[in-house]
């Protein structure tokens, strides 16, 4: 059975409430509907009365609630004491533009500062990147969006302004069928179509910096991009700035757990965030 069964059941029944379960698990409420049902089919049991206001544990739910809790507790701290013994490793993961823009750097940094240290890299969802925090699978997150939790430590690592590009021949018009819209989050997207209507659709869409910079080197276009990205460009590549996005900068954060259980990662996270 997965341990994960269990968590969800112990969420529910301490919120009486799937929708507030699935909040805190950062999972869809479908999801924990799903899992709960798997776990009454392995019992051949019912955990909860489904009423329209209220979720109430059976008789049965009772009796599971103290053997989940401690099964679970067991298991935890089994894993922290494997991970203790365990060669020495820290786990970094981040969504698909942090590991793009500042992934590459950190990864040097942790090489050169922490030499004894295995240093694992995943690219994830945002909710995938929560999740895997919260459940300590990784250890420092890194999204150009903030994550809002209590138990979790949020830092700026970087700042940088954004604008309005034009790649390629410069044009008088600007329209959609030009257009690479790149994920920045909804305050980039919101001063866009507020200036610029127009490009409410797009030629492409993408969450990924080095695929727009493929596609707008080849193809050219308009893009919003992080002030001095020429760099990334070919010498013969023309940029020119249409329009700043006026404070409203790329963001990239650092989350970590506020708790850190294991030994050697806190000198980690602060040597990270006074890096950068």
């Amino acid at each position: 059975m997965d341990i994960r069964f269990l968590t969800t059941f112990i969420e529910v029944a301490k919120t009486r409430h799937f929708g507030k379960a699935a909040e805190n698990l950062y999972l869809t409420q479908s999801a924990v509907s799903a899992r709960i049902k798997l776990l009454e089919e392995y019992f051949h049991t019912t955990l909860f009365i489904r009423q329209r206001n209220s979720i109430q544990l059976t008789q049965s739910g009772e009796k599971l609630l103290p053997f989940a809790k401690q099964l679970c507790a067991t298991l935890n701290e089994a894993k922290q004491e494997l991970q203790i013994q365990s060669s020495e490793y820290v786990v970094c993961g981040a969504t698909q533009l942090a590991s793009e823009i500042i992934l590459p750097q950190i990864l040097s940094h942790l090489h050169s500062s922490f030499p004894d240290w295995s240093v694992k890299a995943e690219v994830l969802t945002l909710d995938s990147l929560s999740r895997q925090l919260h459940e300590r699978v990784t250890d420092l997150a890194f999204s150009t969006e903030p994550l809002k939790s209590e138990e979790v430590n949020s830092e700026v690592l970087l700042e940088q302004n954004l604008a309005l590009y034009r790649v390629g021949d410069p044009k008088t018009t600007i329209d959609a069928s030009d257009f690479v819209a790149i994920d920045w989050g909804s305050k980039a997207r919101d001063w866009l179509l507020t200036a610029y209507p127009q490009l409410r659709d797009a030629k492409l869409r993408t969450n990924s910096l080095n695929l727009a910079i493929n596609n707008l080197q080849s193809e050219g276009g308009i893009a919003v991009l992080p002030v001095g990205v020429e760099s990334q460009f070919s010498e013969n590549v023309t940029l020119t700035t249409i329009d700043a996005l006026d404070e409203i900068p790329l963001t990239v954060y650092v989350h970590t757990m506020k708790q850190v259980r294991r030994v050697g990662l806190p000198d980690i996270i602060e040597s990270v965030t006074k890096a950068y």
